[in-house]
């Protein structure tokens, strides 16, 4: 039986801007124009809290409704928090006394 010479993994690190792709790495082609428009509907929402202000909200939901609001967010390219928001901003405006 013959013993394998262990594997040299000095390369696979390496220093924190020294980085180089393996000399062996296949050469991507640079992509300078897309086929498909760019645009975004996605808004900065300028009222969005600092994210050590979020907290976890847990609770279960239909797969169905899962669906719906996955979808929706999609389609207008926001989070499902955004929808969630709008969904309840939405809500009170109809609800208020």
């Amino acid at each position: 039986m013959s013993k394998k010479k262990p594997l040299d993994m000095s390369g696979l690190l390496a220093a924190k801007g020294e980085g180089a792709p393996a000399s062996d790495a296949p050469n991507r082609p640079v992509i300078r124009e897309t086929s498909r428009d760019e645009t975004t509907n996605r808004q900065i929402d300028e009222r969005k809290p600092a994210s050590s202000e979020y907290v976890n909200l847990g609770f279960k939901v239909p797969k169905e409704f899962r669906h719906r609001i996955r979808k929706i967010a999609a389609e207008k390219d926001i989070s499902l928090v955004e929808v969630l928001r709008e969904a309840i901003e939405l809500y009170e405006a109809a609800n208020r006394k």
